[in-house]
């Protein structure tokens, strides 16, 4: 279970860098890459995820996102070329971490009939909606219980990993161990994640 200062803590780590990304600032955030007990945990409990799956094969690559974030959305656009090429299926987990909007996008996302259709339509439009901010979809205007608790499922599962945001990813590279990847990965070390990916 999520506690409050914990998600108050995700939350501003969100929001200083979403915020800093907005004003044209990038901080100097690196991926950072490890094999720890975190992951392997939390790679067994993937399967309580509710995730949104783009491509086939069986290199499995896991992503927390939340439909606001900037990095989500410049990982969405880099991976969605690559995605069931090669053997890798990238599972998308929809949280809502980072604003009041993450909640009511991420509904929006889930809620549709295509749920693979609603993320490619937020990540196409990411900065084009009414504030030029954020995710570009729609927001829900009803957030049904179980939409709801989808959500908070997935967010508590995010807060499992200890990652202080989004995205983080996980998966298990070629020799077997179970890698978290926290923060967003510039070219080369996206490559090199790709080519780790078991």
């Amino acid at each position: 279970m999520q506690t409050t200062s914990r998600r108050a803590m995700l939350r501003a780590t969100c929001a200083a860098i979403v915020g800093a990304s907005l004003i044209g600032w990038v901080p100097q955030v690196l991926a950072q890459q490890t094999e720890n007990p975190n992951a392997v945990k939390m790679l067994a409990e993937m399967g309580k995820a509710t995730v949104i799956t783009q491509g086939k094969g069986p290199r499995v690559l896991n992503i927390f996102i939340d439909a606001n974030c900037p990095y989500c959305h410049e990982l969405f656009m880099a991976l969605g070329p690559l995605a069931g090429k090669n053997g890798l299926q990238v599972r998308w987990v929809p949280v809502a971490v980072l604003a009041p909007s993450s909640v009511t996008k991420g509904a929006a996302i889930l809620q549709a009939k295509d749920r693979l259709t609603a993320l490619r339509e937020n990540e196409m439009n990411y900065g084009k909606g009414p504030t030029g901010q954020g995710g570009g979809i729609a927001p829900a205007t009803q957030v049904l219980p179980a939409t709801s608790a989808i959500l908070n499922a997935n967010n508590a599962l995010l807060d499992a990993t200890r990652s202080p945001g989004v995205p983080t990813m996980l998966y298990r590279d070629k020799q077997g161990q179970a890698m978290l990847v926290v923060g967003p990965p510039d070219a080369d070390q996206l490559k090199a994640i790709l080519a780790s990916v078991r």
